[in-house]
């Protein structure tokens, strides 16, 4: 395996290298359970549920990433994207021991009426990444400037 667990400085655990990875490399592909946004709006409201943790998959599905695919943090300067829904590729060289990121808010892009709320405004998230273009707001895909959206799409490409 490309990958293991250790404490981060980003926040709790964290997914490291554990030996240099190429520009293009697969590092992994996501897995969990499916689960339906009425379903998760019920874990949210019971608390069950961090709003960060579901990983979107299609338009109004997701999935609560299994262990140790629950520790990539995000990064706004991230080192991996993802490529066709599930796959985690690196965007550029990562060396071994460094921890592997990527930006949430590529991972996010229903709109309002999926949730039946304002979720273009609702899906936030404070930024720990301290990365030097740190936006200190995660937000869903659509709220990021086209630039960025053009450079992650760009990035991904296979």
């Amino acid at each position: 395996m490309k990958i293991e667990v250790h404490d981060s400085k980003i926040e709790g655990k964290g997914v490291f290298a554990s030996h240099n990875i190429s520009k293009g490399e697969l590092i992994s592909v996501f897995r969990g359970e499916k689960i339906s946004i009425p379903q998760l709006k019920t874990r949210y409201k019971s608390g069950k549920e961090r709003i960060d943790d579901p990983f979107q998959i299609s338009y109004d599905m997701y999935i609560l990433l299994k262990k140790p695919y629950i520790y990539f943090n995000h990064s706004c300067s991230p080192n991996a994207g993802i490529r066709k829904i599930k796959n985690l590729v690196a965007i550029r060289n990562i060396k071994k021991g460094e921890e592997i990121t990527y930006d949430y808010s590529t991972t996010e892009w229903t709109d309002d009426k999926a949730w039946g709320i304002d979720w273009f405004h609702k899906w936030k998230i404070k930024c720990k990444c301290s990365s030097k273009n740190c936006r200190k707001t995660i937000r869903i895909f659509p709220a990021l400037p086209k630039k960025i959206q053009t450079k992650y799409y760009n990035s991904t490409q296979s």
